[in-house]
């Protein structure tokens, strides 16, 4: 299954709507150790205000948004995007040099304008354009979305996201602020999933290890009007 550049540069929340595989496999095959996150920032360590300019470890943040946007903002322990009651996403975007190998957060699903589907994190890694507006073409070996229902991997290949693998939480995911962890780390064509319901997947794609992108993303994004609302405790790559 492949989506439309204007997918991928409006948010994550389309690819949901969307039920086709592509090339991809999916498993519970055996995992290996992940490696020690190169950047690292604990959100709880830092006082409220404005999202500071780097990251724990030292390294900028690199800040891309769309729609009706007032962070990101550190607030009670954490890291949020205050989008509007509106479709708007915020993308906090860290450059590491050399290939993401893996990309995480500690997160919540918190009080806010609502508590429906139409709100989620996406945890990615870029080369090339940054979305939302940067020109060019963007690709991603990995794209991983969460909402309080559902999750979805893809890649993105030529600014067009194609689905590897997917699924629903059942029961839904807490939208209370209980901390929850995502995790995926790439080994190959491997993407090592730990979701936040508490569960592991591994899923395969040959396209994973030809898309090697510096830049890791975490994504703050609301579909509609209702959207559940995420706050970042803790983000980590590398």
């Amino acid at each position: 299954m492949t989506t439309s550049r204007r997918a991928l540069l409006g948010g994550t929340a389309a690819l949901l709507l969307l039920a086709a595989c592509g090339q991809g496999q999916s498993s519970g095959g055996a995992t290996v150790p992940p490696p020690a996150p190169r950047v690292h920032t604990v959100w709880r360590e830092h006082p409220d205000g404005p999202i500071p300019a780097r990251g724990d470890e030292g390294t900028p943040f690199v800040l891309r948004a769309s729609g009706p946007v007032g962070g990101p903002v550190v607030r009670g322990g954490g890291l949020d995007a205050e989008l509007g009651d509106a479709r708007a996403a915020s993308y906090v975007n860290q450059d590491l040099g050399t290939a993401v190998r893996r990309v995480g957060a500690r997160f919540g699903f918190v009080p806010g304008p609502g508590t429906s589907d139409d709100g989620s994190l996406c945890l990615a890694a870029w080369r090339g354009a940054l979305p939302p507006n940067d020109p060019g073409v963007t690709e991603a070996p990995v794209h991983l979305v969460a909402t309080p229902q559902r999750w979805i991997l893809s890649l993105a290949v030529g600014s067009q996201l194609a689905e590897i693998a997917g699924g629903r939480f059942d029961p839904a995911l807490p939208t209370d602020s209980t901390p929850l962890v995502m995790d995926v780390v790439l080994v190959d064509d491997r993407a090592e999933v730990a979701l936040p319901d508490g569960t592991t997947t591994v899923a395969r794609d040959p396209r994973i290890p030809t898309l090697p992108a510096p830049v890791a993303c975490w994504e703050f994004y609301r579909h509609a009007p209702g959207g559940a609302a995420v706050r970042l405790y803790e983000t980590w790559a590398a």
